[in-house]
């Protein structure tokens, strides 16, 4: 284990770690994919997964089972339902680094993973409650596998055709079919590019699919005996092929959203993509185990980029398990900056990177100062500290110091984990979550009553009150009304509701006489009312 390596994989759990637990659950899938681990936890059946109560067949289970295990050991809480992606992406990491040296590249070895570890998109996602960078290290794991299988032999080589096959099924129990698919096709196409497609027997495939079955067969198998066509309706044709096929989950963009996602999602190493783009050409995989590693590379971020620009429903982390394709492809241009390459279009990389990481120390001044960020001397000392070190990497280029250049780049997004972790955590924790609300309402419940939503789209609740959210059973999901009649159908059974609304629509509700409304709590617009039905 070299310095370099303890060094990366550091800076690289601090990004992914730190503060892990300092917001509340943000979006509409985070509090839902706890709840269903929650769920879990608490009933003990970990085949049928449940969001308040309903049967939820939307994700597949790996990332519930991880962050039940973190209930299990650190208790309920958002530290321990994110800790299964900030692991995965360690491991990913790591795993990335280990297969770069051992196949000769000791300094290639180093660059890709700094990239990995500091790049955007990644550590978003190495934040948050998604399945994302499950998937992500899964198929890492498994295209990892597929490029050392074409550089050893005997027993390695079986070790690392079954390692394709065991970490493409974890890939289908972390984000469904998807895993299988791209993982086929990219090792598929680079066993073509390196000569080895024809050199696959039967047999070796049969054990594959044995090894493949086994693993995906933990969960799949035992949902499919229980639940039968329901889960195959809802999990495979709805959330794989029509979510694929047509709009229905209202997530449409344009044909080249993930191109402008792969790219910002790179940041701020992503003007290095300009000369890896222009050395493309000069790649010759027959004659050079590097070469081969860089058209892996492509290949893995070429395919996915290409399978999901068609898809009619397009989310940021679709493409998040290209991120250690695009650090090797990124990870070589670095390389050669630490060379002292002074090619011309990697010098205009080294600069436009500088002037991103400067940009990003003067937003996050900008941003501190929008919060109205009450500061001391050391917090105005941390507040600066990007900036500093964006300023300390264009004069580290223009001293012609590149490692200082690509330490000092790094750093920058370093700091700003820290400072915003310090810094504005504090402020942003009853802005960006509905916890403070949620946490309100649940203390209010009485025996059997129940949280609904009218008008507001809310799911911060659904975790907070530990799933006593109304389900619609026949839809399979939370209630939400959308006009009062809604509201007053589903009082028919429950005698109260406590509903999260916004403030817009309190008055309608008030003036309907067939409602009684009582204030329970409000953070910002969002309210909490208790309602029912006029005797």
């Amino acid at each position: 284990m070299t310095l370099s390596f303890v060094a990366v994989l550091a800076a690289s759990a601090f990004a992914f770690l730190f503060g892990l637990g300092g917001l509340g659950f943000l979006g509409p899938d985070e509090p839902r994919y706890a709840e269903v681990a929650r769920e879990m936890f608490a009933t003990g059946d970990y085949i049928s997964t449940r969001l308040c109560g309903c049967l939820w067949f939307e994700k597949p289970a790996l990332l519930y089972w991880m962050s039940a295990a973190g209930y299990h050991l650190f208790g309920v809480s958002e530290f321990s339902a994110r800790l299964p992606s900030a692991l995965s992406a360690t491991l990913t990491v790591a795993l990335l680094y280990f297969v770069v040296r051992r196949s000769g590249f000791s300094r290639l070895a180093v660059t890709a993973t700094l990239v990995l570890g500091t790049s955007g998109l990644f550590i978003a996602y190495a934040r948050v409650v998604a399945q994302d960078m499950i998937l992500t290290a899964s198929m890492t794991a498994a295209l990892l596998a597929a490029y050392r299988w074409t550089r050893t032999s005997g027993r390695a080589r079986t070790t690392c055709w079954l390692a394709i096959f065991l970490f493409a099924g974890l890939a289908v129990l972390a984000k469904g079919l998807v895993g299988i698919v791209l993982v086929l096709a990219i090792s598929g196409a680079y066993f073509f590019l390196a000569g080895r497609l024809g050199s696959i027997r039967w047999r070796e495939a049969l054990i594959g699919c044995v090894v493949f079955l086994a693993v995906a067969g933990t969960w799949y198998g035992p949902v499919i005996l229980r639940h039968g066509w329901p889960f195959i309706e809802e999990f495979f044709v709805r959330h794989h092929f029509e979510r694929y096929a047509t709009n229905e989950f209202g997530h449409p963009q344009p044909v080249y959203f993930f191109l402008l996602v792969a790219i910002a999602g790179a940041a701020p190493w992503s003007p290095f993509l300009i000369p890896a783009v222009g050395r493309l050409r000069l790649l010759k995989p027959s004659s050079s185990s590097r070469d081969l590693l860089l058209g892996l590379a492509w290949i893995w971020t070429a395919l996915p980029l290409l399978f999901f620009s068609f898809s009619e429903s397009k989310l940021p982390g679709y493409i998040l398990p290209i991120s250690p394709a695009l650090a090797i492809i990124i990870g070589a241009e670095l390389e050669r900056v630490w060379n002292a390459d002074r090619a011309r279009t990697l010098r205009i990389a080294m600069w436009m990177t500088a002037l991103v990481v400067i940009a990003i120390g003067v937003a996050f001044i900008v941003f501190i100062d929008r919060e109205s960020v009450s500061l001391s001397e050391w917090g105005t000392l941390l507040c600066g500290l990007p900036l500093a070190l964006g300023v300390l990497s264009a004069g580290s280029l223009a001293v012609g110091k590149g490692r200082g250049f690509i330490a000092s780049s790094a750093g920058v997004v370093l700091s700003v984990i820290l400072g915003a972790v310090i810094l504005l955590f504090p402020t942003l924790r009853d802005e960006v979550s509905l916890k403070p609300l949620s946490l309100q309402a649940a203390a209010a419940l009485r025996p059997g009553e129940k949280i609904g939503f009218y008008l507001k789209k809310e799911f911060a609740p659904v975790f907070y009150s530990e799933g006593r959210v109304l389900c619609e059973h026949r839809r399979g999901t939370t209630f939400y009304a959308l006009h009062q009649d809604m509201l007053a159908d589903a009082l028919e059974s429950e005698p109260t509701l406590i509903i999260i609304t916004d403030s817009h629509w309190v008055a309608g509700l008030q003036g309907d006489q067939r409602f009684t409304t009582e204030h329970i709590a409000a953070q910002g617009d969002a309210l909490a009312l208790r309602v029912g039905l006029r005797k």
